[in-house]
């Protein structure tokens, strides 16, 4: 009555406590309801309540716990089970308990719920009163902190640890390859160690980029390279050096194969037009360039011919680029620097063992 009494006194005439707190309750956002201990059900319950758990065309009927136990995340029943538990033996007055509940649209909610005992008879607990806050748009922010911690932990350990290390590896190797003390057979087995390291270094380099676009499906490129025979190679990269290399890889295993450079993509654009068919020539091409680029070629490539016959040689490894290249059909594969002798052999392998299968 004190309260009621309270109320009335900042209240207009026309305004009862009651239709106040009637009106609070059925408009407040957080989930309210009262609970019978005994017969285990919500004997009353706020709209908000119906309307995020889909009991609005049942706001007549009462809820029990079977129903409930439907809804909630089975990690979180027992939880609740030990929470009703405590109250009900009265070992504490009130008690907070987060648990995952399935929403109308079948989602699950996160939820901060207060339990508090309502009523005793006789000392004996008979209705508790909860009140239901959804949290979720928090635990989704803590989530995701939590995700980017544990991200940036495994960024630390790959740049501190596995990078580092091979990377003082081969500088303690450069080292040592100056000593006049050392060996021939020395360095050929020093050699061998700095290959591996650079290995490993660009394994965490791969490793890096996955942690950092946050992309847990890679995949390889799906080739669609057909069984031609290619009597010719261009190479398009504006690294003069890095031309040099790779027409040295490839005349090392293809002595007899002509391979052109260009540093330039409208040189190599202005040069393809007048060769006539492209379907025999293979062509290797870094997409970064001082102005316009591979992408660019691409597009204009696709004007020029319709073969299928690029291989996307680049050192980017974001996978938004293997992807745009993936949309291209003159596109046949995309790897990452440096060319190797492996690939080369490789490639050239399988085009004649696929050559030969047709043939069969």
């Amino acid at each position: 009555m004190g309260n009621d009494s309270t109320i009335s006194t900042v209240l207009p005439s026309f305004v009862s406590p009651a239709a106040l707190l009637e009106a609070i309750y059925n408009k407040l956002p957080d989930m309210v309801f009262l609970f019978d201990v005994k017969e285990r059900k919500f004997v009353l319950r706020n709209p908000a309540l119906d309307q995020m758990l889909g009991f609005a065309n049942l706001e007549d009927h009462a809820i029990n716990c079977i129903s409930l136990r439907s809804l909630i995340h089975a990690e979180d029943w027992k939880p609740i089970q030990n929470a009703i538990r405590q109250l009900e033996s009265q070992e504490k007055d009130s008690i907070e308990i987060e648990c995952r509940c399935l929403d109308v649209s079948q989602q699950y909610q996160y939820f901060n719920t207060r339990l508090s005992i309502f009523e005793k008879i006789e000392n004996e607990v008979v209705f508790l009163i909860g009140i239901a806050q959804n949290i979720t748009g928090k635990k989704k922010i803590e989530q995701q902190s939590q995700l980017f911690k544990n991200r940036l932990q495994e960024l630390s350990f790959i740049t501190s640890h596995e990078m580092r290390h091979e990377y003082a590896k081969i500088q303690s190797i450069v080292n040592l390859m100056d000593n006049q003390f050392i060996s021939a057979a020395e360095r050929v087995e020093l050699i061998g160690e700095a290959k591996k390291s650079i290995q490993l270094i660009n394994s965490s380099i791969f490793k890096l980029n996955h942690k950092l676009s946050f992309n847990q499906q890679d995949e390889f490129f799906n080739m669609n390279k057909e069984p031609d025979k290619f009597n010719k190679i261009l190479m398009i990269d504006d690294d003069v050096l890095t031309n040099v290399l790779n027409r040295k890889i490839v005349q090392a295993l293809l002595p007899e194969m002509p391979v052109e450079v260009y540093i330039d993509i409208d040189d190599a654009l202005s040069d393809i037009k007048n060769m006539g068919p492209m379907n025999q020539t293979l062509i290797f091409l870094d997409i970064n360039f001082p102005g316009r680029g591979g992408w660019e070629f691409l597009d204009d490539y696709a004007t020029i011919s319709d073969s299928a016959n690029v291989i996307v040689l680049s050192s980017s490894i974001d996978n938004r680029d293997r992807e745009k290249a993936r949309s291209y059909t003159s596109v046949i594969d995309y790897i990452t620097k440096p060319l190797s002798f492996d690939f080369v052999k490789s490639f050239f392998d399988d085009l004649a063992s696929a050559k030969l299968d047709n043939q069969l």
